[in-house]
């Protein structure tokens, strides 16, 4: 019984001393993190993104299509922003043409478990959402999707290139079934 209550002292005393040894080092971590847990870092592949951050003049130019029948001209405004972590940007367009005010909002990012770039956007001209997927090709970024459009179905091909630090061009691409066509090309400089 000695033995028995002798083992029982000496296992509440590992106990304590073990309890003690944890939180020690528990008290020099930083305050309001998770023990083992380190806030993670956006992936390389933001850098692609974060070129675009600033403030940027836009000249747009509307070939005549399914979108723009009577195609046009517009000036605008492009402010893109880093979003929140650095993991994301966020894309604010603001434009004039003959046809009117637009406003346009995106947020783009690198999805690190599908290994590809996103874009959701949303407009004045269109009501819903696109959705689009974007990959490297070569010296540009490519976007690719779908949306109804004046009530049909069309895939999208966004393509941004001729990236420079001042400067870079977006063409859109649009196919209702009858083949691809140029849709617009925008081009940025910055402010």
């Amino acid at each position: 019984m000695k033995t028995a209550y002798l083992s029982v002292v000496l296992a509440a005393g590992f106990l304590c001393v073990g309890a003690y040894a944890q939180d020690k080092p528990a008290a020099k971590k930083k305050a309001g993190a998770p023990a083992g847990m380190e806030m993670p870092k956006p992936a390389p592949e933001m850098k692609v993104l974060t070129e675009f951050v600033g403030t940027w003049a836009t000249e747009e130019t509307f070939e005549k299509s399914p979108v723009m029948p009577d195609g046009g001209k517009a000036t605008g405004t492009n402010v893109t922003t880093l979003g929140p972590g650095g993991f994301s940007i966020l894309i604010n367009q603001n434009s004039k043409s003959a046809m009117g005010a637009f406003r346009g909002h995106g947020v783009e990012t690198w999805d690190p478990n599908e290994k590809v770039y996103k874009m959701v956007w949303v407009d004045s001209m269109m009501p819903g959402v696109v959705m689009t997927t974007g990959r490297k090709e070569g010296d540009n970024l490519v976007f690719k999707g779908d949306a109804m459009m004046m009530g049909k179905k069309m895939s999208i091909r966004d393509v941004i290139s001729d990236k420079t630090p001042t400067s870079f061009t977006l063409t859109s691409y649009v196919n209702d079934g009858s083949g691809e066509m140029k849709s617009m090309t925008i081009k940025f400089t910055k402010k």
